[in-house]
Formats: structure tokens, sequence, C-alpha cells
């Protein structure tokens, strides 16, 4: 967990200064695998926002429009993707790729977009990027997660391990369920 925490120290030091210093309008940078210019900057508009840095086991579930990647090990990643726009990258492989179009249905062709869900449990530790608008991801068993989010929404902890909000000092999360919210930095002369 130590050697874990230390990653999670490093990483979340060296993307959260770019962030932070240009006002939350840039991204941290993707995994190796997701190098598609034109969705980077989709995905850049779409995850402007807070951040939120976990390292841990349990239970996390993460709801919103945000970029979260890191690594991940025996534990079940489940995504809901109800924009139809979401992005998985695991392990070098693209496991769901954005949606070309929403489905018409129903009378008066009004769209209706399906959500799309995305199960996978990786046996040793995979590195994996997830990006989009209205997903609902959940990392839960005995493994361990190191994560890296950025964007709005609310992240779920329910287990034991380290928390870091936006440029806060780290924090322990242990056995008691805590909602963290997903949110930009309210920064001195702006509202």
């Amino acid at each position: 967990m130590n050697r874990s925490l230390a990653l999670a120290a490093a990483v979340a030091a060296l993307i959260s200064m770019p962030v932070l210093a240009l006002g939350g309008q840039s991204r941290p940078p993707a995994p190796s695998g997701a190098q598609d210019a034109s969705g980077a900057q989709a995905a850049s508009a779409r995850t402007a926002g807070g951040q939120v840095y976990v390292d841990g086991a349990g239970d996390v579930r993460i709801s919103g429009n945000f970029l979260a990647f890191g690594d991940v090990a025996g534990m079940r990643v489940r995504i809901i993707d109800r924009a139809g726009d979401g992005r998985v990258i695991a392990g070098g492989r693209v496991l769901l790729r954005p949606r070309s179009k929403a489905r018409r249905s129903g009378s008066g062709g009004t769209r209706v977009t399906r959500p799309r869900r995305l199960t996978f449990t990786p046996s040793a530790r995979q590195r994996f990027s997830i990006e989009g608008r209205k997903l609902v991801v959940s990392f839960r068993g005995e493994g361990n997660v190191t994560l890296s989010i950025t964007g709005t929404g609310k992240v779920r902890l329910d287990g034991v391990g380290t928390y870091r909000t936006n440029s806060q000092p780290a924090e322990a999360w242990s056995l008691a369920p805590m909602v963290l919210p997903l949110r930009p930095t309210r920064r001195g002369g702006q509202g």
C-alpha cells in the first residue's frame, strides 16, 4: 500500500500542477493507447473541473462527467455510459468507443440513447482510462485501485485507503462510507 501511495502522490503532483496553473482548462495526460487528438480536445472540454486522487480498496463509485485514469488489480470494474460518448481503454486495448449515433425510437422521431454497460476484472495490475459524460463507474473487490479523476460529479468511497481533493493534503478514508464532490476549485476573486 505504501508503494501505491507513493506512486499516487507522485502522479498527483505531476498532473495537478499544469491543471491548477491553467485554472482547470487542461486535462491530465491519458495513458498510452489513447492518442486520438480530436477525442482528447473534446474530452478536455467535457472534463474541466475538480480533481480527486484515490488509492485504496473496497468500493469506489464515481458518477458524473469526468476523466479517470490510473491502475487497478483484483477489482471488478463496472461502467454505465448513459450519454453514449464514453471511452474506456484498459491494458492498452480500447474496450469502449464513443457511439456514433443515438438510436431513434418512439413516436415523433425523438432520440433515445440506451445506456451502455461494460464490466471487466483485471487479474494483474492494469492501467486504464475512462472518460465521458453521464458515466457511473464502480471499482469493487479485494484488490487495489489508484485513480486520478478530473471533472464534475461525485466520488463515493467505502473501504480503506487515502484520498486527496484538488490541492488539499492527503487524508485517510476507512470503513465508514463518504461522498466527495467533484467540482471546480473556487479561487480568490472568482465566484
